[in-house]
């Protein structure tokens, strides 16, 4: 009878331990496991000016499977598809991060709104944040209460200052300094990922657990890390996302390797036939789908019975582009195969070379 307490003692102690690894393994430790990214949104508001509606600035900051660490820059300007029609994301509310995480194909876990006491505090903790304006910025706004004065060059600056200089980057430019604004967020990164306690302590959203702030922040503090701009595009004065380019940076988070475009196929063609201005056509042919064409001319012969899509080392996946839209008697060969003597040379710039034979239609 003495043993069955100590049995039941066992049994206890064991399903007390599976309960402890399995609420411990944190939804951080899971998602990575099950090869998705781990995502949260900052929404950064800089007080300039004081009536500002929303964030000046996004941090996308995503924990990736394969081990790194990405932050991705969202302008406050950035046009977002929402009820009535297109909102920038500072003046959207919660349908605009709706709005941002369908964007971005990317699960939140969280959402955080970092306001300007919690930025002075964590910057004053990190020791200040570099910049680098390149001349002095003097900007005067009395009727906003915007004041910014900050002198040329490397600099350390406190948490004010910091925000003065984004919301001139962002607001006061005439254009949002994207790449002024990335720059930046580089040099905070650089700081704070190396004081994961830090970032724990200002920047975890309210829905996190202890265990989940944990694994996050030192995870980030672990990877390799990379800034990256949401892709946009200047349509009538508006920041619009640019969607292609938008999946592409996506894919590159999530497996590590983005997909090609046809706008990044560079091909060049050879008209190999007596048909005048047959490489001319079937050039705006091929652009009007999308691919990049960096020059035609004349064939080294004028009597080429078949077409050959022509493949330089290392080009064979742009080929595969090409290869699809092109009529079915179009051979493809490798480039040395051929005889780059031939070409006289590989044409600069190229990544295949359409050689265009009798009876080649680019209406096919």
């Amino acid at each position: 009878m003495r043993r069955l307490p100590v049995l039941l003692g066992l049994v206890l102690l064991g399903l007390g331990a599976a309960l402890f690894f399995a609420f411990t393994r944190t939804e951080v430790r899971r998602a990575l496991a099950q090869g998705e990214p781990f995502s949260l949104l900052l929404l950064v508001r800089t007080g300039i000016p004081p009536d500002a509606p929303g964030p000046d600035l996004a941090l996308l900051v995503t924990l990736l499977p394969q081990g790194q660490g990405a932050w991705v820059v969202v302008p406050g300007g950035l046009h977002l598809p929402g009820e009535g029609g297109w909102r920038p994301l500072a003046e959207g509310g919660e349908k605009a991060v709706s709005a941002l995480a369908a964007l971005l194909e990317l699960p939140l876990a969280g959402v955080a709104e970092v306001l300007p006491a919690t930025w002075d505090a964590l910057v004053r903790e990190l020791g200040g944040v570099l910049a680098r304006p390149e001349e002095r910025l003097l900007f005067q706004d009395p009727l906003r209460r915007v004041s910014i004065d900050l002198p040329a060059g490397e600099q350390l600056l406190d948490g004010p200052r910091s925000r003065q200089f984004l919301a001139y980057l962002l607001r006061y430019r005439g254009e949002p300094d994207l790449a002024g604004v990335r720059a930046f967020v580089e040099d905070f990164v650089a700081r704070a990922q190396n004081a994961p306690a830090l970032l724990r302590r200002f920047l975890t959203p309210p829905q996190f657990s202890a265990w989940t702030a944990r694994d996050f922040w030192e995870g980030l503090a672990r990877a390799p890390a990379r800034v990256e701009v949401v892709p946009v595009a200047r349509e009538d004065g508006r920041l619009m996302p640019d969607v292609v380019r938008i999946r592409k940076l996506r894919a590159a988070w999530v497996s590590g390797r983005a997909p090609l475009t046809r706008e990044e196929v560079r091909v060049f063609l050879l008209n190999g036939t007596r048909e005048r201005f047959l490489a001319t056509r079937a050039a705006a042919w091929l652009a009007a789908r999308g691919f990049t064409v960096v020059g035609v001319g004349p064939a080294d012969r004028p009597d080429y019975a078949r077409s050959l899509l022509l493949v330089r080392r290392g080009a064979e996946e742009r080929a595969e582009l090409v290869r699809a839209v092109l009529p079915r008697e179009v051979a493809v060969l490798a480039a040395e195969a051929f005889g780059l003597e031939r070409l006289g040379g590989w044409p600069e710039g190229a990544d295949v070379v359409l050689l265009l034979g009798v009876g080649f239609d680019v209406g096919s």
